[in-house]
């Protein structure tokens, strides 16, 4: 009961985080909206409430599995003396490189791509993109996570301070507000900013396939996959999803199923 009451508490503040930007972006956009944004809205709403219904027994069963490393010690890092904050800022490094790797990984593998992909059709991005995520991928991100848990020993801590710097991160990359440009400049180099994320959700395709930091840019520095791209000329969304019927509630949560489109 105690697991549910903070699953609520916390999707209530993600949704007071939602109303924040939506309301900002509203008076201050930074792309003019192709679709009608009321049915845009309902549609990813949609997805906010599957997002609760479907993650509440993930996260249970996730939380249940870091109580577990911890209390095992298991892991690379639980097998040195290392300073708690320390072991911290190396777990959420590596965390996010984890998250960097897999997002490519969704991107190139077929089959993972086919539920990957409804995230990236919105061809109007704004603030509840944020929760424009098939539930079969919110899944394989976190399983993808327990993995590298196991692996590298990060436990409850780690990963409450992650998703601390994540999940605002999350709605200010998703959010068409216009940000001011030093705020871009500073933060840009280390953090995945909204223009360092708008580009990753544009096309053709070499941009999709770039910029695939989820709290550090600098992995994609570091690895190649970096793309610079003048933000008021990007085309947002996928070429093969522009269509009206492939933005409908039922086609997303289908889509992925469908031999043909």
């Amino acid at each position: 009961m105690n697991f549910l009451l903070n699953e609520f508490r916390n999707n209530l503040n993600l949704f007071v985080l939602l109303s924040i930007f939506f309301i900002l972006e509203s008076f201050w956009p930074y792309f003019k909206f192709q679709q009608n944004r009321t049915i845009h809205t309902v549609r990813n709403i949609g997805f906010l409430f599957l997002f609760i219904i479907v993650t509440a027994p993930v996260n249970y069963t996730a939380a249940i599995w870091y109580n577990y490393i911890d209390y095992k010690n298991l892991g690379l890092l639980n097998q040195f003396s290392i300073n708690s904050s320390v072991k911290i800022i190396i777990g959420v490094l590596i965390l996010d490189c984890g998250d960097y790797f897999y997002h490519i990984i969704s991107h190139k593998a077929s089959l993972i791509w086919r539920f990957h992909k409804i995230h990236h059709s919105d061809i109007d991005m704004d603030s509840t993109t944020t929760y424009r995520f098939h539930p079969f991928d919110n899944i394989g991100v976190t399983i993808a996570e327990m993995t590298t848990a196991l692996i590298f020993g990060y436990g409850v801590q780690t990963i409450v301070i992650y998703f601390l710097i994540y999940l605002p991160l999350l709605f200010i990359q998703h959010t068409n507000l216009k940000f001011p440009n030093w705020f871009e400049r500073i933060f840009g180099y280390v953090f995945a900013t909204s223009s360092f994320h708008r580009i990753h959700h544009s096309y053709p395709r070499t941009l999709t396939d770039s910029n695939y930091g989820a709290v550090f840019s600098f992995w994609d520095r570091l690895f190649g996959t970096y793309k610079k791209n003048n933000s008021e000329q990007l085309q947002i969304g996928l070429e093969d999803s522009k269509d009206d019927k492939f933005q409908t509630l039922w086609y997303l949560l289908s889509g992925p199923f469908r031999t043909k489109r």
